[in-house]
């Protein structure tokens, strides 16, 4: 987000994040650059409602990891990477992509 702000100051982002844990390591990261962005705090998904999270973890360096939840349920990423572990789901907010861009009056995302 840094970077598209360095690279397009006059760009207009909206991020979306549901993990809180992400959602303030975000706003920390972002300082003074944070009154640019309009971050909301929801989930993107096929519907609109409320849905299960399914935040990661680690123990140890990785602790308090929040880089691969998903509200889609782990399956292969714990082949892949088996320090990574997934705590108990807690539900989020999702919203459709286009139902928000119409409340939120955009005709086009670049």
């Amino acid at each position: 987000t840094q970077q598209f702000l360095t690279l397009c100051p006059q760009a207009q982002l909206y991020c979306f994040e549901p993990d809180p844990r992400a959602i303030a390591r975000f706003k920390k990261k972002l300082g003074p650059s944070l009154d640019r962005v309009k971050l909301l705090e929801i989930a993107i998904s096929d519907r609109n409602g409320l849905i299960d999270f399914h935040p990661s973890n680690a123990d140890g360096d990785a602790k308090e990891w929040d880089l691969s939840g998903s509200i889609r349920r782990p399956k292969n990423h714990l082949t892949e990477y088996d320090w990574v572990r997934f705590d108990r789901p807690f539900s989020v907010e999702t919203r459709r992509l286009d139902d928000w861009c119409s409340e939120a009056n955009l005709n086009t995302v670049d």
